[in-house]
Formats: C-alpha cells, structure tokens, sequence
C-alpha cells in the first residue's frame, strides 16, 4: 500500500490578498509533518463525524475443508463502529507595523517559522497520542543484543534499558505474525541514541553497509527511523502503515479533515499591527491496534 509523504490538504483560502505569505506558512509546515504520514487523510465532506468500521476478535486468513455433505460454513467477523468528531486547532500571530517597517524580513520571517512549527509539533503530537492510546500490545524494553560472537550484551541506565536488538526484533515478529509488514520506528532523540549502539552499526564493518547515511539514520530491519522529538522519551513504537502480504487495504488509521489548514491575516488598526492566523480541524484515529507495537520503559536521559 502506498502512502503519501509529508501529505496535507492545503486551500488559499482566507489568504487571497497575501497569497505569498499564505504559500510560505505552508511551505514553512509541510516538512516539518512527520508522524501525519503515517495516516491516510479522510475529508469530512458533510456532517461533523466520521463513522469507521473495525474488525472486532481474531481475524482468520484461511478457509478451512468442507467435508461432503456439510454445511457450508458462513464467514462471521465481528465488528464494531469508531465515530471520530474534528476538533479545532488554532494560534496566531501578531506583527506590528513598526516590525515590518524597521526589521529585516527574516526577522520577521522567523515570527511565521515559529507559528508553523508549533502547529506541525501539535499534528505531530495529536497523531502519537492515537497511536499510544491504539496500540495492540506494549512490552518492557530489556535492552539485550546479540554480538557478532554470539553473545548477548545489555545495554541500560539504572532501572532503565535501551532500545535493544531483541526488542525491535520482538515488535517485528508480533506485527508480522498479525500478517502485517512493519514499516516504521517511532522515538525520541533521546532513545534513538540506542540505535547506533545496535551491533549492525557497531560492526558494521562485519555486516557490510551501515545503518546510518550521511549521519542521518536510515533503515533498521528495513523499517524507516522517525526520530521526533513531539514523542515523549522512554517510549519507542513500532508500527505498520498496513502493508500486507495479501494486498489488503488495511490501514492503520485515518486522519480526519474536516478544515484543511487555513492562514488568515487581519489589519487590526487599533493596534496599528497585523494579526496571522493559522487554523484547522482535524481528528487522527487508529483503527488497526495489532499494527502498533510499544515498547516502554526505555531510557529518559
């Protein structure tokens, strides 16, 4: 299945007049969305809740033998309903004309930088707080990994673990057997630390490339590497966007729009300044926990 990086719906709407500094917010947001593509978007077109179905109990992949003369036996999933309602998200900011007169436009521009960051922190944090509440199962992390020479080595920090060979391999293994592929690692700065510690990357001249390109982390057990900092340490995830062998059209969840993101700017003479605003209304939902997998107890320093 195929998913859409740094994907979002953007409209010009609100922003006719000053369709240069519209275009900038956004350009200003868009990269900064990392946890977001993880969802496929679903546009709320009428009303002001979306209605998911979800597979409910065990799910079995197989039909089973017929004997002669039996009842042919009738395909029974229980399922049950998610309603998801868009709430509003919105912050603005205020540039006076004095600013605008006697600063640089990158000082200025800096103004608008912050007010993108922070609302792609807050989709980022809104999508990692579905996904934890979603999860299918968490584990302990134990920290252990198996050297080149066949023996295991832990890697901690008082009561606390890293982020070990086992335990990622762990995640793998419960995702796949749910007939999942994973696809990505979601962890802080913070624990990512742990995976250049990972005996593919310590020795790496044993196992031919490194995990690491350019000093950015790649793949790991080719599952992607989102390193942000909107997921609190300790916590690591490992997750499937909903690839399957069978070519299903699983995904994990969706990201509701009901009003993509909009900038507004309104002169407000009584302050002889301008005020930027920037809103949306949007819900993530999880509907698939057995393609999420967290991992807790990891280390916070």
């Amino acid at each position: 299945m195929s998913m859409q990086r740094d994907a979002f719906t953007w409209v010009d709407t609100g922003a006719v007049a000053y369709p240069a500094l519209h275009k900038k917010i956004i350009e200003l947001t868009m990269p900064s969305l990392l946890i977001k593509q993880l969802f496929p978007e679903f546009p709320l077109v009428a009303g002001k809740t979306a209605t998911f179905v979800k597979e409910a109990g065990s799910r079995s992949a197989a039909i089973s033998e017929i004997s002669e003369g039996v009842e042919i036996p009738m395909d029974f999933t229980p399922l049950s309903y998610v309603a998801v309602t868009p709430y509003k998200k919105g912050m603005r900011e205020r540039v006076t004309r004095e600013n605008i007169e006697d600063l640089y436009i990158p000082v200025i521009e800096q103004q608008l930088r912050r007010l993108a960051r922070r609302m792609a922190y807050t989709i980022d944090l809104d999508c990692l707080t579905v996904i934890g509440n979603g999860s299918g199962i968490s584990s302990a992390g134990t920290g252990w990994s198996m050297g080149a020479t066949g023996t295991r080595f832990q890697v901690s920090a008082g009561t606390a673990y890293g982020l070990g060979q086992e335990d990622i391999l762990w995640a793998k293994s419960y995702i796949e057997a749910k007939s999942f592929k994973p696809t990505h690692i979601i962890c802080n700065p913070i624990n990512a630390r742990d995976l250049y510690e990972l005996p593919m990357f310590s020795l790496w001249a044993h196992y031919g490339e490194t995990i690491t390109k350019g000093g950015v982390i790649g793949t790991v057990y080719d599952m992607q590497v989102l390193v942000t900092a909107a997921q609190s340490a300790g916590t690591a995830y490992i997750v499937s966007t909903g690839e399957n062998p069978s070519g299903a059209y699983a995904p994990m969840g969706f990201f509701v729009i009901k009003r993509p993101l909009m900038s507004d700017l309104e002169l407000r003479k009584e302050f002889d300044a301008i005020d930027i605003m920037l809103t949306t209304r949007y819900a993530p939902v999880v509907l698939c926990g057995d393609a999420i997998v967290q991992i807790t107890g990891l280390k916070t320093s």
